[in-house]
């Protein structure tokens, strides 16, 4: 903030008074800067106050926090505004779920397999960066490419070099549409059947090499049964499966799937609503010190910093109590 200067005021000026009895002769009247009353200054300091504590609010609204490794956060400062002007939306408005729900319903599983966890990366295709971070984490964690993006199709194809599972990242309307747009390649409620399918196929055709698809956004689109029945058909004759990212509590998309006989799985946990290292890092530890009570888990985070230090700290307790990070197609039924 700028600071105020001092000056003077040219009409405060003090003459001094021509009657005066002194035989002395008068001197020329000299200015001099009028001191600046108290209350002005109480009002700088207030107003100092107030804007410190307005940029510390707008700092913590787009979940930046000081991290035990500062060295990307920068980066991540850029990527979360970028994701903001997009729309990114984990939930319908009023319905934001916990980080992390009760324990998810047993899928099937034999004894011998023990607890696995499909880590999913959403919202790929921003930052070629952020690729190599989780390509060095020891770990198969899929990758969920959002289709149309400057660098989707060059992040699937390195992806699947590298032997990661990628899906796609299948944007869908929102509450909200339009001041939330889920950006190109949207499939919208007032669509026909065939402009459906033929959006859902240039965004399959965009993303190479996918095994499934889950929803980006998609809280007022996966609650209309019927078109997220033309949606989840069109991926059965692909061969595709599909992940519901439960972005709305209403959502059709298990009860779709399960009727068509799709092959499906639901998000469990979102790690990283709150873009926090230590929040990311506490479930991921909850999860892993109740592992009695759990087979197995999918979890969704995002290409934040904070996400990917959470997970690579968590891989040595997984590791010791015999957790095992699989790809997410693992998990569907």
């Amino acid at each position: 903030m700028n600071r105020v200067r001092c000056t003077g005021y040219p009409s405060d000026i003090i003459v001094k008074n021509k009657t005066n009895h002194s035989r002395k002769k008068s001197k020329k009247a000299v200015g001099y800067s009028k001191p600046r009353p108290l209350g002005k200054w109480i009002y700088i300091f207030i107003l100092s106050a107030s804007l410190i504590f307005v940029g510390y609010f707008l700092y913590r609204w787009v979940c930046i926090k000081d991290i035990p490794v500062p060295r990307r956060e920068v980066s991540s400062f850029k990527k979360v505004i970028e994701r903001k002007k997009t729309g990114h939306e984990s939930v319908k408005p009023g319905e934001s779920p916990e980080c992390e729900k009760a324990f998810p319903e047993e899928r099937k599983t034999t004894p011998e397999a023990g607890n696995r966890i499909a880590i999913v990366i959403d919202d790929m295709g921003y930052d070629l960066r952020v690729l190599d971070e989780i390509l060095r984490i020891d770990a198969p964690i899929t990758l969920s490419v959002i289709p149309h993006l400057s660098h989707s199709v060059l992040i699937a194809e390195r992806a699947g070099k590298a032997g990661r599972e990628v899906i796609l990242h299948l944007p869908m309307e929102p509450y909200g549409y339009p001041e939330k747009n889920p950006g190109e390649g949207a499939l919208l409620l007032n669509m026909s059947r065939d402009e459906l399918v033929a959006e859902l196929e240039g965004d399959i055709a965009n993303i190479p090499g996918i095994s499934g698809a889950n929803n980006h956004m998609g809280s007022r689109f996966m609650e209309d049964e019927e078109k997220v029945a033309i949606v989840l058909n069109r991926l059965k004759e692909r061969g595709l499966f599909f992940l519901d990212s439960l972005t709305t509590r209403q959502s059709k998309g298990i009860q779709v799937a399960r009727k068509i006989g799709l092959r499906h799985v639901e998000r469990d946990v979102f790690l990283d609503n709150h873009c926090d290292f230590e929040k990311a890092l506490a479930i991921l530890n909850r999860i892993a010190e109740k592992k009695d009570s759990w087979h197995t888990i999918v979890i969704i985070g995002h290409p934040y910093d904070s996400t990917i230090q959470a997970i690579e700290k968590s891989l040595p307790i997984f590791r010791e109590r015999n957790i095992n990070i699989v790809p997410l197609s693992d998990l569907v039924r």
